[in-house]
């Protein structure tokens, strides 16, 4: 959970990976930048025959991101994180 103990309290960057990343996600207190990662659910496709494609389709999407995000995260964010 984001409000874990161990996590950090100030000074990181929260990515928000729900469908409606920057409108409904929570606040996170003391993130200093939020990056807001909109995917599609593959949810809709559970017990359908595009199940599993769909779910592959989304992991390998996602990872795609996170891995460019954190790429190019010290320039994003200033090298301050």
């Amino acid at each position: 959970m984001y409000d874990h103990p161990e996590n950090a309290q100030k000074d990181f960057a929260a990515v928000m990976t729900c469908s409606d990343a920057d409108e409904a996600c929570p606040f996170i207190p003391g993130a200093e930048k939020r990056f807001p990662v909109r995917y599609e659910d593959p949810k809709k496709f559970d017990d359908t025959p595009l199940e599993e494609e769909k779910y592959n389709e989304r992991s390998i999407q996602i990872a795609s991101e996170m891995d460019y995000l954190f790429s190019k995260s010290a320039a994003i964010i200033g090298g301050n994180l």
